[in-house]
């Protein structure tokens, strides 16, 4: 089948505090823009490292943002053999739906990384699925068991699901991105129409507190438990090897979206993950000589981005106030490998013992200059179309689109786009 994606779709939704909603993605951008990022961490490591040096490395949630971008680094840095485990609709070549035909983000991202990474010599292999079913663990520990030689090296917790399904009931459990106890004020920025003369503009929202149910479930979607569980069975199958690695990525927000994020629902699940992953680091100490540490990313966009609320109109801030310190996903990770957790020491941690890579983003200058710009503008009034606009663009890169080199108007053979790498693909 032939197939053009010409233009990006989206849509802002008000009542949900003026989230994006994106509409399509296109296969070929993904694909485009995920080659250059695997051109930039080679750039970055010289001279390819000897394949398996860096041993075998399991990454939930290794299809994108800081999980795929730490599978890149982990693979051309560090010479190790990966495992990705997401939650990625593959391409349905009967299916009537053109979206549904060509797959998601998510699988033309892994497809590109793991032929990449094959060509280097390198083991890279994928497993779909939701991470709270038993069925999806018993099938990643099989994959592990007969395509890699050896138990794992580590363990990159990068997952980031709006939802699971309770194994206990079979029922599906929602997270909440709202505020606690008490309402909130969020400022963001509104989608601009078709003429040009209709801009975005700054809106303000109260978000009403999450119930106690909703704090539960969020909690159980995106806290530590189930990390918990994956390394238990990990280990019960003998595959957490000598001085075994966990990294879970999390993020601690700022000071300006701390009402929703750090002090919401979201808020005690990060805590609870960063609860569960210290008492990991105590037991993985003491059975393999390893360690578990929580890393506090920067603010980046993702695809994930838009769906929050807030974070567009402090992220294109953000992306103009830090210029070129601002650190997409690939720089944060090959940050984290380099400086921050590097093999065979321990990590650099803060006195809580958290990795920090959010410390160019909470630099008291950088929230001051923020803080002023965050409220400088009234409600109601234009907002910077440029700003805007930059935002738009890197959002839509996650999506595969204004990205260099892609003619949008041209058709793609869905086949050719979606066909499997060599043997044992996703």
């Amino acid at each position: 089948m032939r197939l053009a994606v010409p233009k990006f779709q989206f849509r802002f939704v008000p009542s949900l505090g003026h989230v994006i909603h994106p509409g399509n993605f296109h296969p070929v951008g993904v694909q485009r823009s995920t080659d250059a990022m695997i051109d930039r961490a080679l750039a970055a490591a010289g001279a390819p490292p000897r394949p398996g040096a860096g041993g075998n490395w399991l990454i939930v949630g290794g299809s994108g943002g800081f999980g795929s971008a730490a599978r890149v680094a982990l693979g051309t840095c560090l010479g190790a053999h990966t495992l990705n485990f997401s939650f990625d609709p593959a391409p349905q070549p009967e299916s009537s739906n053109k979206l549904r035909k060509i797959g998601s983000p998510g699988f033309h991202r892994t497809l590109t990384i793991e032929r990449r990474l094959r060509a280097l010599g390198l083991t890279a292999r994928t497993v779909l699925g939701d991470a709270f079913d038993p069925a999806a663990l018993a099938a990643v520990i099989a994959e592990l068991r007969a395509g890699f030689d050896g138990p794992l090296s580590g363990l990159v917790w990068a997952l980031a699901a709006p939802r699971a399904t309770d194994a206990r009931t079979g029922k599906a459990v929602n997270s909440a991105l709202k505020p606690l106890g008490k309402p909130a004020q969020v400022r963001t920025f509104s989608g601009r129409g078709e003429s040009p003369e209709d801009l975005p503009k700054v809106v303000e929202l109260e978000l009403q507190p999450g119930t106690p149910e909703e704090a539960v479930a969020t909690q159980f979607v995106m806290g530590g438990r189930i990390v918990e569980q994956w390394v238990d069975a990990l280990q019960a199958a003998g595959l957490v090897g000598p001085g075994f690695t966990l990294a879970t990525i999390s993020y601690r927000g700022n000071p300006l979206n701390a009402a929703v994020y750090r002090n919401g629902l979201i808020g005690l699940a990060k805590a609870d993950l960063e609860f569960h992953t210290k008492a990991l680091d105590t037991v993985l100490r003491a059975r393999v000589g390893g360690r578990a540490v929580a890393v506090e990313g920067p603010a980046v966009v993702t695809e994930a981005s838009g769906g929050i609320p807030g974070v567009p109109y402090y992220m294109a801030l953000l992306l103009d106030v830090l210029g070129e310190r601002f650190e997409d996903p690939l720089t944060s990770m090959l940050r984290l490998f380099r400086e921050k957790l590097p093999a065979g020491a321990e990590p650099v941690v803060d006195a809580e013992g958290l990795v920090r890579l959010d410390d160019h983003e909470l630099d008291a200058a950088v929230q001051e200059r923020l803080a002023a710009r965050f409220f400088a503008s009234p409600v109601g009034a234009p907002f910077e179309v440029g700003l805007y606009q930059r935002f738009m663009d890197e959002y839509a890169r996650t999506r595969g689109f204004c990205v260099a080199g892609v003619d949008y108007a041209a058709e793609f053979d869905t086949d050719d786009v979606c066909g499997l790498p060599t043997s044992g693909g996703v």
